[in-house]
């Protein structure tokens, strides 16, 4: 009787410890799936899902993950193969158009300024001065985004006076305002705003926000800047027009626009470029729509680094 109890206790805690072991064993391989799919949403991998323990049912399960995993892997190479082929087609569409485009621009220019053109033929020669102008303002958005996507663009690294650079460009789109019979609000800080950074860039980025506000604007324009403890803050305002508040989180996408008939000759690109060369400055870009308002607010971190260099910079003039 004892010894009948004693092995029926010894089996029963060999069943125990077998268990315990089946259960240690599936949670540990359960912890290795969960730590694969982490680093695979973290980063590409060509690792296959480990096997720890062996189970009919595990095996399925590693041998579906490992198919899903294979197939994912494939779909993204097609679709960065893909990427590629399209931003290559941009770069020299880009290319192979400036040179007639040029031509045809120095052609008209000559018309026009030779003088003796009836006003019927010196108004056509002006629209096509107009249309060039929007074609080659459109071909440098599709280069330079090209160029951005494909990490090929060329940052300089300079000390620069970033409200300096918004006054300027500012002043830059004064007649298209005027054209517009409108004078934006103008609420730039009088403050230096030192940086360091490319001084193209950053005119890029309040050209594009400003061209962009006179394409699909209509009123109540402003341009501000202003400081907060960690940032330079600027702000572009106009009237909403036809944006919608499902666009904001669109806006800075590739070929994006509100404007769905295209009519308004714009890319699309505008807002994205800006926001691909803000980030690339550890800054962040944001829309906002408020009363009827539209706003797009940077803000750029104040750096030490940049400070120093400024103030070097300043010391040596």
């Amino acid at each position: 009787m004892n010894v009948g109890y004693w092995i029926a206790v010894v089996i029963l805690g060999f069943l125990c410890l077998l268990f315990l072991c089946i259960v240690f064993l599936l949670r540990k391989q359960i912890i290795r799936l969960r730590q694969f799919v982490e680093t695979l949403q973290e980063s590409d991998t060509s690792i296959m899902v480990p096997v720890d323990f062996q189970t009919p049912e595990i095996g399925k399960l590693v041998d579906e993950i490992n198919l899903l995993v294979e197939k994912y892997r494939k779909n993204l190479a097609e679709l960065q193969r893909k990427d590629e082929m399209i931003k290559e087609t941009i770069t020299n569409l880009a290319h192979d158009v400036r040179t007639p485009l040029t031509s045809i621009e120095g052609y008209a220019k000559i018309l026009k300024d030779s003088g003796g053109l009836p006003a019927k033929d010196l108004e056509a020669v002006e629209t096509i001065l107009e249309r060039t102008d929007t074609l080659k303002r459109l071909l440098n958005q599709l280069f330079d985004f090209a160029r951005l996507e494909s990490d090929s663009f060329e940052y300089r690294e300079v000390p620069i006076d970033l409200n300096a650079i918004l006054r300027n460009t500012a002043v830059s789109f004064f007649s298209n305002f005027e054209a517009k019979g409108q004078e934006p609000e103008i609420r730039i800080s009088e403050e230096e705003f030192p940086c360091v950074g490319d001084p193209d860039a950053v005119t890029r980025v309040f050209s594009n926000i400003i061209f962009n506000a006179l394409v699909h604007g209509h009123t109540n324009y402003s341009i501000a800047s202003w400081q907060e403890p960690e940032a330079y803050a600027f702000c572009f305002q106009n009237d909403a027009g036809d944006i919608a508040s499902e666009d904001l989180d669109r806006l800075f996408d590739r070929f994006y626009t509100t404007d769905k008939s295209r009519s308004k000759k714009t890319t699309g690109l505008g807002l994205a470029i800006a926001k691909k060369i803000v980030t690339h400055m550890g800054g962040e870009i944001k829309a906002q729509l408020m009363d009827g308002l539209f706003r797009i607010v940077i803000k750029i971190p104040k750096e030490k680094d940049g400070i120093m260099a400024w103030m070097r910079k300043k010391l040596m003039i």
